[in-house]
């Protein structure tokens, strides 16, 4: 059966050059892309570069109003289409020449709302490694945080049905939170396992200690633990208020955004982030996410 496939890519003051990489191997797998602005100081210059591809289309959002929001607007985008699926992307990650062709064989599933792909992401697994693991051609997703936004075949009529994205969120766990209601709804989340696509979380940035550690012991855990992605004071605000809300309001919401898993993880970000930022600052932004997740939807 032919499905019409649409995507969109939410865009934020993107690298051009990477984005144009991402735009260039995801263009012949679909029918149509929205390129959907989120208030770029760059955005002229995103569309004097794609301004001539017959298939982009663009969305200028004027400002940021969100990731849930602008992936909203892509999924009404595709709804308008009719389109029956639409793969959702970041600006910085970069699928694989073969994704579409090898997610389309699961389409027939009724009880399916997402499909994600292999993350390879900043360097902790490579590609090599990849390909040497004896994956299974598709695995079942159970734990709401193994799926991300990024190259994910979203079904347009199963997530409208369940409420869309909540843009209440901004950003940060937004993914987390349509896969908690996918799941509570019945629906399934799979992960095909023969396509993989390539993920920048955040600015990696290498640990020396844990480079010097791994080119001495040469052991694989430090080369898998050297590079942190790092986010602003501001993302680590909204993980905190978004994760805890998570937390109050689904049942099963993955290991990954328990308190305890949570709190170890800023523990890890004071360690190893700051160059010239501010610990203080760090810890006074993610208290006050972690207050202020009961003020989520009031005013």
């Amino acid at each position: 059966m032919n499905y019409k496939l649409g995507a969109g890519i939410v865009l934020y003051n993107p690298e051009v050059e990477l984005l144009k990489k991402n735009v260039d191997a995801l263009y012949n797998q679909v029918d149509k892309l929205l390129l959907y602005d989120n208030g770029s100081s760059n955005y002229q210059e995103v569309k004097s570069i794609f301004g001539n591809y017959e298939k982009i289309v663009f969305e200028d959002g004027v400002k940021n109003r969100g990731i849930a929001f602008a992936l909203n607007k892509i999924l009404n985008w595709a709804n308008r289409e009719n389109y029956e699926w639409v793969l959702t992307m970041d600006q910085d990650s970069i699928c694989s020449s073969n994704m579409i062709k090898e997610y389309t064989q699961y389409l027939e599933g009724k009880d399916i709302a997402l499909i994600c792909p292999f993350i390879l992401n900043n360097g902790k697994t490579t590609f090599n490694e990849y390909k040497k693991m004896d994956l299974p051609p598709i695995s079942e997703i159970t734990d709401p945080v193994k799926c991300i936004t990024s190259a994910c075949l979203t079904n347009v009529k199963i997530t409208l049905k369940i409420g869309g994205y909540d843009d209440r969120l901004f950003i940060d766990c937004v993914d987390i939170d349509l896969n908690c209601r996918v799941l509570e709804s019945g629906y399934r989340i799979v992960q095909v396992n023969t396509t993989y696509m390539t993920q920048q979380m955040g600015k990696g940035r290498v640990i020396p200690l844990f480079a010097k550690l791994q080119q001495l012991t040469n052991i694989d855990i430090f080369r898998r633990a050297k590079v942190v992605a790092t986010y602003s004071d501001m993302r680590l605000y909204y993980h905190s208020r978004n994760s805890r809300y998570i937390r109050k309001n689904y049942k099963n919401h993955g290991k990954q955004t328990t308190a305890l898993f949570v709190f170890a993880y800023y523990i890890y970000c004071s360690i190893f982030y700051p160059y010239n930022r501010s610990r203080i600052k760090m810890w006074k932004a993610m208290i006050k996410g972690f207050v202020d997740y009961k003020y989520i939807g009031k005013g």
